[in-house]
C-alpha cells in the first residue's frame, strides 16, 4: 500500500504537477503541481508584441536602422561592429552611474562583457525619436538584456543621443535607467512559460491526472487547474497561480488544493529545457512540507518532473522521479452538415 501511495503521489506531482511548484504536492491524496517551460511553444495565442515605432521620415528611418544594426551586432557578440556605431568621443552611462568614455574603451567594454557572459540576448524597443537640430536627435526606449537560458533578465530604459556625421548617424551618448516595475508587463516576465498553456494528462492502469493551463485576464498570471482520479473516482483537485513576484524578483507559484492544503514555490531556469522549483507548503493537518522540483522538457508535447529533497512534517520522504505528462490532443472539429442545394 505504501508503494502505491508513493506512486499516486508521483502521478499527482508530475502529471498534475506538470505545472507548478507546490510544496505540499507531497500529500498522497492531494496533488501538487509542478512544471517547467520549454524552448518550443505550442500553437496558442500570444500577447501581441510591443507596438513598434514607425518612422515618419527618412531621417527617422535611418536612426531606426542604426538601432537595428546595434541589436544585430550585439546578437553576434561583435564588439568592434558595436564600437563602429559610436562617435569617437561617445560616452555610456549605465543604470548604476558607471561611465565608459571613448570608442576604444567602449569596444573593450563590449569585448570583456561578451567574454565573461556568452550568449547574452538584447531586445530594444524604440518609443520616440525627437530632433534637437537637423543633425542631432534623441532616441528614447526600453531594452531587455537576458542570459542565454532566459533565467535572468534586466529591463532598462535608455536615452540615446545620436549625431549625423559624414552622412551617418553615430551614437554620441547612451544613458540607461533601471525600468520601474510598472514598466514591465507581467506577460514579459512569464512568456517563457507560455508553452504550458493547454490540456495535459498522465494516465495509468488505475489512476489518471488531468491538468489545464490558461492565462488569467490581462495575461498577468498563468492559472493551472488539475484533477486526480483513482479507480475512476475523483480523489482531489486544486488550482495554482503562477506569476511574477516583484518583492523577490522571481517567478512564484501559489497552490491551493481541494483538501485545504496550500503551498508556494520559487522558479529558476537552470537550462534551455529545465526549471527548478524550491517549494514549501502546509498540509490540511498542519504538517509543513518542502521539496525541490526538477522539470525537464522532453519535447513540445511532453515533460517529466522529479521531486527530490522531500520533507513532510520534519521527516525525510522518498524521492519521486521521472513522472511524465503529455499534452492532450485537441478535440476533433465537429462535423459540419452537408450543404444543401
Amino acid at each position: 500500500m505504501r508503494t502505491y501511495v508513493f506512486k499516486m503521489l508521483a502521478m499527482t506531482f508530475a502529471a498534475v504537477g506538470f505545472m507548478t511548484a507546490a510544496a505540499h504536492s507531497q500529500e498522497p491524496t492531494g496533488a501538487a503541481p509542478a512544471q517547467a517551460p520549454a524552448a518550443t511553444k505550442p500553437a496558442v495565442a500570444e500577447t501581441p508584441p510591443v507596438k513598434p515605432f514607425r518612422p515618419a521620415n527618412a531621417a527617422e528611418k535611418a536612426i531606426v536602422d542604426q538601432i537595428g544594426a546595434f541589436t544585430k551586432a550585439y546578437a553576434e557578440a561583435n564588439a568592434q561592429a558595436l564600437a563602429d556605431l559610436y562617435a569617437d568621443a561617445a560616452i555610456i552611462v549605465d543604470a548604476d552611474g558607471g561611465e565608459t568614455r571613448g570608442k576604444p574603451a567602449i569596444a573593450q567594454m563590449y569585448a570583456d562583457s561578451f567574454q565573461e557572459l556568452k550568449g547574452l540576448k538584447l531586445e530594444s524597443h524604440i518609443q520616440a525619436v525627437s530632433f534637437l537640430t537637423n543633425d542631432v536627435a534623441r532616441v528614447e526606449g526600453q531594452s531587455r538584456l537576458s542570459t542565454p537560458n532566459g533565467d535572468a533578465s534586466e529591463f532598462t530604459r535608455f536615452s540615446t543621443l545620436v549625431v549625423l556625421k559624414d552622412g551617418k548617424w553615430k551614437i554620441a551618448e547612451i544613458r540607461e535607467h533601471a525600468a520601474p516595475a510598472e514598466d514591465v508587463a507581467p506577460y514579459e516576465r512569464l512568456k517563457e512559460l507560455e508553452w504550458m498553456v493547454g490540456d495535459w494528462i498522465n494516465e495509468g492502469a488505475d489512476d489518471k491526472v488531468t491538468a489545464s493551463v490558461r492565462w488569467a485576464d490581462g495575461q498577468s498570471y498563468l492559472i493551472r487547474t488539475y484533477t486526480v482520479e483513482l479507480r475512476g473516482e475523483k480523489r482531489s483537485s486544486g488550482t495554482m497561480f503562477i506569476g511574477w513576484d516583484p518583492q523577490s524578483g522571481q517567478i512564484k507559484s501559489w497552490l491551493f488544493d481541494s483538501q485545504g492544503g496550500h503551498g508556494e514555490g520559487f522558479w529558476t531556469r537552470t537550462g534551455e529545457d529545465q526549471w527548478v522549483v524550491k517549494a514549501q507548503g502546509v498540509l490540511r493537518d498542519g504538517l509543513p512540507t518542502s521539496a525541490t522540483q526538477v522539470h525537464t522538457i522532453l519535447n513540445k508535447d511532453s515533460a517529466k518532473t522529479s521531486s527530490i529533497d522531500r520533507i513532510i512534517g520534519g521527516q525525510v520522504a522518498p524521492d519521486i522521479n521521472d513522472v511524465v505528462m503529455v499534452r492532450k490532443a485537441p478535440a476533433p472539429a465537429a462535423s459540419q452538415p452537408a450543404a444543401t442545394k
